[in-house]
């Protein structure tokens, strides 16, 4: 249920006594006797009804912007500290915060600092600068849990509570923008493709060359009951979630995205909605393909592993083995997007309309936006000793556990449904995101 505020609740109460007291005031006005003396009806006419009490109390309550005394709220100090000293003298704790290099937050900086959104050209309302701006939202992408909920952010950064929110509403606006986003994520280049091919040849053989991309899907789960179609969002690890596919090359870089499905939905259901199955002929040419988990359903262009019975068979077991070794790269991706920001463990945002689920999907699309980001200006950072990589790898290697010890016969017959059913109309409790225009 969306929360009130203290003055929605003292409005509802009011209204609801100013009703029972309306009606309680007509059936006193019908049992009045009309022979009263005039005495009495003198005295009537000069007291006040207690509905239009209520009714004068109610106007006084909106007549003023604030219920209580405005006081000053000791805050923390540690946003000058990241942007001043540990920029510059201690960037492993300045990382660890806002999940970037200092060089890479300039970068970033000089590419969203133009944005319209920062410029509102007001002369009384002017925003807080775009750095500070840029820091409170990296800061929330990068953490998780009630420790980062905008009460405490705003007092351990030292700013207020709306300032959190609109902060970090202008960087999700700006890293949204085609101009920087279709910069960020977009659809390799011939070079970038013949080093995918090179890595899988190396990593299989020559035959498997061809099959340079991964899908995974993943879950982006939330931290309370959506109030919006709550039950779709209900996932098969009980938890309410958001589903992701993410299209990744075996260098770990998003190439391509489906965000918007919930949690409920399965994968194969989701990767429809995708643009590779649209289009498949015109992005993936000359027998081309895509590695993929046993969720998914087996195409010419999209390799899969066998499921059970099969895959128990002596070269199916080695022929599972060896796509295992080529694919487990798409398990990598996740993590590492994961490991960087941690708010994509447990999204702190409430989904009560269309408009929240708007605002949920942008959110893990500018996460993406800068994961990308820094993975190009970060290339000197060894990822196989970088926190950030381990961290999520081992967050993966978890939720791997949790799914081997699942029925895996449950998975087959789940998704042989699936592929048969066509997606649920929910109106507009589903709207799917994906990155459409290279």
């Amino acid at each position: 249920m969306p929360q009130k505020t203290e003055r929605q609740r003292d409005t509802d109460e009011i209204l609801e006594m100013i009703g029972i007291m309306k009606v309680l005031e007509a059936f006193q006005e019908l049992e009045d006797d009309e022979d009263d003396t005039e005495d009495a009806a003198t005295e009537d006419d000069e007291s006040i009804p207690i509905s239009t009490m209520l009714t004068m109390g109610l106007v006084a309550l909106h007549a003023q912007r604030y219920l209580n005394e405005r006081r000053v709220i000791p805050k923390g100090n540690i946003l000058s500290v990241l942007l001043e000293d540990w920029k510059t003298g201690f960037p492993d704790f300045f990382r660890s915060y806002l999940c970037v290099t200092p060089a890479t937050f300039d970068a970033l900086l000089h590419a969203i600092e133009d944005d319209p959104v920062f410029h509102n050209n007001s002369d009384t309302a002017e925003q807080l600068a775009v750095n500070s701006q840029l820091a409170v939202a990296l800061y929330r992408f990068g953490h998780y849990g009630n420790g980062v909920s905008v009460r405490k952010v705003g007092l351990q950064l030292g700013l207020g509570f709306g300032t959190v929110v609109k902060s970090t509403r202008r960087v999700i606006a700006a890293l949204c923008r085609d101009r920087v986003r279709k910069s960020a994520i977009r659809w390799p280049t011939n070079e970038e493709k013949e080093k995918a091919k090179e890595w899988v040849e190396e990593h299989s053989c020559p035959a498997w060359r061809d099959g340079w991309l991964m899908v995974d899907g993943t879950l982006v789960p939330l931290f309370a009951r959506p109030g919006h179609f709550g039950n779709n969002w209900f996932d098969r690890k009980s938890n309410y979630s958001l589903n992701v596919q993410l299209i990744t090359t075996p260098d770990l870089r998003i190439v391509d995205y489906g965000i918007g499905l919930p949690g409920s939905q399965h994968d194969a259901t989701a990767w429809k909605m995708t643009r590779i199955p649209n289009e498949f002929v015109i992005l993936l040419p000359n027998g081309e393909w895509i590695w993929a988990d046993s969720a998914y359903p087996l195409q010419l262009w999209l390799m899969a592993p066998y499921k059970a019975p099969m895959k128990f068979e002596d070269w199916n077991e080695v022929f599972n083995y060896y796509v295992a070794n080529v694919r487990v790269r798409s398990e990598h991706a996740v993590g590492y997007l994961k490991g960087r920001f941690c708010s994509l463990r447990g999204l702190r945002l409430r989904i009560d309309d269309q408009e929240h689920i708007g605002f949920a999907t942008y959110w893990i699309i500018a996460c993406m936006v800068v994961h990308n980001f820094a993975m190009v200006h970060e290339r000197n950072i060894d990822m196989d000793a970088d926190a950030f990589f381990l961290e999520g790898l081992q967050h993966v290697q978890a939720e791997a556990a949790q799914e081997a010890a699942a029925d895996a016969d449950a998975r087959d017959i789940e998704l042989a449904a699936a592929e048969e059913r066509p997606l649920r109309d929910q109106g507009d409790a589903i709207r799917i995101f994906t990155y459409r225009e290279y």
